[in-house]
């Protein structure tokens, strides 16, 4: 097999390729929001919305995983040496198992603490949630080595075979068996792990006749060590509105379809950041080929992103008929999905300005995002008489990273 790094017109039939893959994968991804919301009742969505964004906060670290495989996947390739991601991958299929068991054992042993703080009156979403968490880890891992080996395609068919059973076991279970948000979590821990099984089977397909090397494996722990805190803090300024809202204004079912809605503007610009990413893998000096590769790929998220949030705030109504089935939104309904299509047009800016340090392996520029982030907690904590004071500090705080990070970028260029 013949390894060679990609060219930089490469960018756009890769990102093709991804962007199929997750045109697929968001179809199937809005039917089951479709079939979910109209079989649970709104606070059973609301509970399946919170308890979602709970597992993308735990997933959005694991990106720190993913993005440290994919970097060295990438540099062993480089080397010649792509046999030896096999051992890497091993490695740490191995020691991923066991973070994710000891954070499901500990959901399982404190779900009491969990229940309370969500308002809930049973144990089994949590339990779910916790059989879950291994198919994330092993997931971060397989999809960082996929990114690396640039196997676009299996990553593709991997990430539309797990959404097509979230849709067919998920929603099929609340419409014909009990319109609980404990089925429809059980769908969705289903499709991961089948999303887990294919991505296993490209990764060995294509590296079982690479021969290996007596070579030392690259070390992640001091890359991820780095990166951990601010994948995190990403994770939080992305996903924590449905967790707050639900926690400090229990009675707003209507959140829960805004924060839905207003993501479906991360969809479009979301394809690029995995394709731009091996491409853009130095070791603190990028070339100038790079540089034109992230201005290439932040050209095309900035113009994906205001085609989105145009396309969403100005849709809101229809949009909330289609997928809800809500003949008559309230205006509180429409100012709420446009404005959190807004937000999540920052977090889709913020995403790739971040992966692309993270590319080339600088951390300092990066740290601006951790304050955002708890400062965003901080806030929301003192005002959350509603959620639009939770909308307001979201907005904020993503604004001021994103420019932060798109200052620290510029004044590299220069």
């Amino acid at each position: 097999m013949q390894w060679r790094l990609p060219v930089q017109n490469e960018l756009l039939r890769h990102t093709g390729i991804v962007f199929t893959g997750m045109l697929a994968v968001h179809l199937l991804n809005l039917l089951f929001q479709m079939a979910v919301s109209r079989a649970l009742p709104a606070a059973e969505y609301a509970l399946l919305a919170a308890f979602l964004g709970f597992l993308m906060i735990v997933q959005h670290p694991l990106t720190t995983l993913t993005t440290a495989l994919s970097r060295y996947s990438q540099l062993l390739v480089q080397a010649g040496r792509a046999g030896d991601i096999k051992r890497l991958l091993i490695k740490w299929l191995l020691l991923t198992g066991l973070p994710a068991l000891a954070l499901g054992s500990f959901l399982a042993a404190g779900h009491r603490l969990v229940m309370g703080w969500l308002h809930l009156d049973r144990p089994e979403p949590v339990l779910v949630a916790g059989l879950i968490l291994p198919a994330l880890f092993w997931a971060a891992v397989l999809n960082g080595a996929g990114q690396g080996l640039q196997l676009f395609k299996w990553c593709a068919a991997a990430a539309a075979s797990g959404a097509l059973l979230r849709l067919l076991l998920g929603a099929g279970l609340v419409w014909f068996w009990v319109p609980a948000c404990g089925w429809a979590m059980l769908g969705h821990g289903v499709g991961l792990y089948t999303a887990v099984a294919v991505l296993a089977i490209g990764c060995y397909w294509t590296l079982c006749r690479a021969p290996r090397s007596q070579e030392t494996l690259p070390h992640l722990r001091q890359f991820m060590a780095q990166g951990l805190l601010v994948q995190l803090a990403f994770a939080v300024l992305m996903t924590a509105d449905v967790i707050l809202v639900k926690h400090f204004v229990p009675t707003d079912t209507e959140f829960a379809y805004a924060a839905t809605l207003g993501r479906l503007v991360v969809f479009l610009p979301s394809a690029i950041v995995p394709a731009m990413f091996p491409k853009v893998v130095a070791h603190g000096t990028g070339t100038t080929d790079q540089e034109r590769v992230f201005q290439q790929a932040f050209r095309w998220t900035l113009a994906f992103v205001v085609a989105s949030v145009v396309a969403v705030a100005g849709l809101a109504r229809p949009l909330a008929l289609i997928l809800f089935g809500i003949n008559d939104p309230s205006l509180y309904l429409i100012r709420l999905i446009q404005a959190m299509a807004a937000v999540m047009g920052l977090t889709a800016l913020l995403n790739i300005l971040l992966h692309y340090h993270l590319a080339q392996r600088r951390f300092a520029p990066t740290w601006p995002v951790v304050g955002c982030a708890a400062a965003y907690l901080g806030a929301s904590f003192i005002f959350h008489a509603t959620a639009w004071a939770i909308v307001a500090a979201a907005a904020t705080t993503h604004a001021v990273a994103t420019v932060v990070l798109w200052y620290s970028c510029c004044s590299r260029a220069r």
